[in-house]
């Protein structure tokens, strides 16, 4: 079976999957053999399991059997009386046996929706022409036109339904409406902007019309079953949010026997040389990996004091970075630092030339070049866009506390805080506390004690604290370019990018390409 044919047919069932997860499925249904359409039929649940969720997989399996069944349907049965032109010429095949799948039948509307772009204002058919990003209110006006045409068929598509017709826009026109900087930077698949403005237009159409509203009703706790609590207790998909080896088999050559000898050294070395020892520990703890993450996601989750008693070096600048690397093949500090000087710097710049709130201004005017700290101010304007609490992430502890000093005279909350000594803007030295604990500094360099606090949310899978949560995100999106399409680190969002992240991504990328 042709693999765009495949392709087609698997996103018309579930159009909101990731560029990743499909590329993975393809390659494993041509792998367990599936040659043909009646093989379809074939697949089953547990094949599935490893690359969708459950409802994910009998999403994809009805579809399967439906379009087999439709594939037989079509194929015609010879007649049982004699035909003479039977003779004369080969019998024919229907053209809809050998059509493409987006002219099958059962194709749902949203796979064949095409814009209607003689419908669109002029500036957006002019910038379509030139290849041009259009100004946000032509955007906006685009954006108005679409959904009036995707009304035509749904009074109310889901939200995956506008993410396919969004990334058909992207697919068609990137240069105009993908979510991309000028140096080619994609956040995410690219279509993320463009699909909160088409789905919060649908919801504003809709804002009177109750009887296209969908509604589900929440289920009292009392009525839930005990086993759908029980899978709570579970390790969630929150904790694989992003991370590329979050539970990893043992290398090659390597047992669980021979990996625990590795630890017992690794204690032994800190129990000799203490944090010192970081740099001859490294290539153990590189080794070791796969069973620190079995223990750091075992449940209950262990603490952080037993985390640090079992493994201690997790909490040096090179162990942490180096597990960060491991779980999300993101090079933390050195993609800190790329990011601090371009998209900081577009960042600072989008921030003095827009009339941002006060909250804005005031961190922008205590920001001295020759002075300052460049992360900090950063960090701190982020926080102040989103109007979140400055503590949300940085405490301010005296210059000469120590780490016994900071815990005996602060409360320390349980999500991790980076504690600076001095005024946050001018800081030169930091801590990180974890669970009301420091765990590690003091040391030097902001920049690296940002990095070590986000990396502290990934290794030890911590949800994002709530009050910084679209400061964390932003970090994570745009400075890391870690951009999962489904799920979020944090406790009220249920998948995708939060909105006002999106919001602020899609304001700086229009001013960095409309910006003289």
């Amino acid at each position: 079976m042709d693999e765009v044919m495949m392709k087609d047919l698997v996103l018309s069932f579930l159009p909101g999957l990731s560029v990743e997860t499909l590329t993975s499925l393809l390659s494993f249904l041509q792998e367990i053999g599936v040659e043909s359409k009646e093989d379809l039929a074939l697949v089953q649940e547990k094949d599935l399991e490893k690359y969708l969720r459950p409802i994910q997989c009998r999403k994809l399996l009805n579809g399967f059997q439906g379009f087999a069944v439709v594939q037989l349907e079509m194929i015609p049965v010879p007649s049982t009386s004699f035909d003479p032109t039977f003779l004369k010429a080969p019998p024919t095949v229907p053209p809809s046996i050998v059509s493409p799948p987006s002219l099958q039948i059962g194709r749902p509307w949203h796979a064949e929706f095409q814009v209607n772009w003689d419908r669109m204002p002029a500036a957006i058919r002019k910038a379509i022409a030139e290849k041009a990003r259009p100004i946000p209110g032509e955007r906006k006006d685009m954006v108005k036109a679409v959904v009036d045409q995707i009304l035509d068929h749904d009074p109310n598509p889901t939200r995956a339904m506008c993410h396919n017709i969004a990334r058909s826009i992207i697919r068609t026109h990137p240069e105009c409406f993908a979510d991309m900087s000028k140096n080619g930077d994609i956040i995410g698949d690219g279509c993320y902007s463009l699909l909160q403005q088409i789905k919060t237009r649908v919801e504003y159409k809709n804002r009177s019309n109750t009887l296209v509203r969908r509604r589900k009703e929440r289920r009292p706790q009392s009525e839930v079953p005990d086993e759908s609590r029980d899978k709570k207790k579970k390790r969630g998909p929150v904790d694989q949010y992003g991370c590329v080896r979050w539970s990893p088999e043992f290398p090659l050559g390597e047992t669980e026997a021979s990996l625990d000898e590795m630890k017992s050294h690794l204690l032994t070395l800190y129990s000799v040389e203490g944090m010192s020892g970081a740099e001859t520990a490294e290539p153990f703890m590189e080794k070791t990996y796969v069973i620190q993450r079995r223990f750091l996601n075992s449940v209950p989750a262990p603490s952080i004091a037993m985390v640090k008693e079992e493994w201690p070096f997790l909490f040096s600048l090179r162990g942490i970075f180096s597990h960060f690397s491991v779980l999300t093949d993101v090079s933390i500090l050195m993609k800190f630092r790329e990011a601090l000087e371009t998209k900081g710097s577009t960042l600072l710049k989008f921030c003095r030339k827009t009339n941002c709130h006060h909250g804005v201004k005031d961190v922008l005017d205590s920001f001295e070049p020759d002075v300052s700290n460049k992360a900090a101010c950063i960090l701190l304007l982020l926080l102040a866009y989103f109007k979140e609490p400055k503590d949300a992430i940085v405490l301010e502890a005296d210059p000469c506390a120590t780490a016994i000093d900071v815990e005996q005279s602060m409360v320390l909350p349980s999500s991790p805080r980076l504690i600076v000594q001095g005024d946050a803007m001018k800081a030169t030295t930091w801590m990180l506390s974890l669970e009301g604990q420091v765990v590690m500094g003091p040391l030097t360099d902001i920049t690296t004690g940002l990095a070590a606090i986000f990396a502290s949310y990934y290794n030890f899978n911590l949800k994002y604290a709530e009050e910084a949560s679209c400061t964390l995100e932003f970090i994570q999106r745009c400075f890391l370019g870690i951009n999962p399409e489904t799920g979020a680190k944090s406790k009220k969002q249920r998948g995708n990018i939060n909105q006002s992240v999106c919001t602020l991504v899609r304001k700086i990328i229009d001013f960095e390409w409309l910006s003289v």
